[in-house]
């Protein structure tokens, strides 16, 4: 560990304006999202220092307005697939002089940004073989697979051990301004969405097949929702691809004119906006469940195999819940530590343990939610 002296560093005067602190994640939309939790912690234990956020930039429109992140900072796909290219970018952000800097992404390439950030910060990442030689200090951060916003926040361990006060805010959060919620409350009106009756967000199709739940099984969830609570399912996609799937499902649903598949969403924010106007998320899990947690709508959400609901989901809670198959397998923990390990994606076997969600148990967790948070059936 390096003998950095933090009693130098602009984050040990409080109240200083001066400090910098740059917060790294490269991946899809839900482990942004999730990732997060480190900008608002940061921003609460050091609330005058600047904190940036350094991304893919098919996530940046999540983070305009975020109140716990300064800047928004993004690589495109050429500048990180191209290393000359790569290599002048991250000259140029870490030409800022952080005073932090939190890798959550932790690789070789990430771990060039401290090598030209530690001559001025406190450079922080995880601990892993044969890698982390640029960081100031290393966190053994997933020895055990376990909540993926608790792995996050163990990054932040150091900075307790220096004396900081880390104030822990480990909730996720977008803020989607009110003149977009706004909007998309009037494109809803229009399209025929009747806010007086409950309105439930549906994502029946996924970015990845293999995280895709069955489509008669979903057909069977939305029947029941708007059969049960009068519900009106507003359902998304992000690809043509996908806007295609969502299509065919709804004529599967003979076209019932409770379910809107057409309010367009341009990007990452509007889709926040959209769900901020629901009351209600159920479907795949994935990056727009973590968005619509984001905005404060509480879930229901189906687990691929290739996903565990204590990684992604808070523990012991009733607003958001989740099924996987672990949870229908009358097998022992040890048994099912195997499977996972073993388990092939888009596999026969994968395919089998997925086809173990049944509609039933969704619909029992539709149920407890619903009751939780005051979505009344009908009579």
């Amino acid at each position: 560990m390096n003998a950095y002296n933090h009693e130098t560093s602009p984050l040990a005067v409080p109240g200083a304006e001066t400090a910098k602190i740059l917060v790294i994640r490269f991946k899809f939309i839900g482990d942004v999202v999730l990732t997060s939790v480190l900008c608002n912690t940061l921003k609460q234990t050091f609330p005058k220092a600047r904190v940036d956020f350094l991304m893919q930039e098919t996530s940046a429109d999540l983070f305009a307005e975020h109140p716990y992140v300064d800047r928004v900072i993004t690589l495109n796909n050429e500048q990180r697939k191209n290393p000359i290219k790569y290599w002048r970018a991250i000259r140029k952000i870490t030409s800022e002089k952080y005073d932090l800097v939190v890798d959550a992404q932790s690789t070789s390439k990430s771990e060039l940004i401290s090598l030209l950030a530690r001559k001025h910060a406190i450079c922080i990442g995880r601990k892993k073989r044969r890698r982390g030689f640029f960081y100031t200090h290393r966190v053994d951060a997933t020895p055990v697979i376990g909540n993926k916003i608790e792995e996050r926040l163990k990054l932040l361990e150091p900075l307790s051990g220096m004396g900081f006060d880390v104030k822990r805010h480990d909730q996720m959060v977008i803020n989607a301004p009110e003149r977009r919620r706004a909007h998309y409350h009037r494109e809803m009106s229009r399209s025929g969405v009747d806010f007086t009756r409950p309105v439930f967000a549906f994502s029946v199709t996924a970015k990845l097949d293999f995280k895709k739940w069955r489509m008669d099984y979903l057909e069977e969830v939305v029947s029941y929702c708007m059969a049960t609570f009068n519900a009106q399912i507003v359902l998304n996609a992000g690809s043509d691809r996908e806007r295609e799937e969502v299509r065919a499902f709804v004529a599967q649903l003979e076209n019932n004119s409770d379910v809107y598949c057409e309010i367009e969403t341009r990007n990452l924010m509007d889709l926040a906006a959209l769900f901020a106007n629901c009351d209600l998320y159920i479907g795949n899990e994935g990056g727009p469940r973590h968005i619509a947690h984001a905005v404060g709508v509480p879930s229901v959400s189906i687990f691929s195999p290739s996903a565990k609901k204590s990684e992604w989901l808070p523990a012991n809670s009733r607003h958001h819940q989740g099924v996987e198959w672990d949870d229908l397998v009358d097998s022992s923990s040890e048994e099912k530590a195997r499977i996972h390990q073993n388990l092939e994606i888009g596999s026969e076997r994968y395919r089998e343990l997925y086809n173990k969600i049944t509609p039933q148990p969704v619909i029992e967790l539709i149920d407890d939610v619903t009751e939780f948070v005051g979505i009344h059936r009908l009579d």
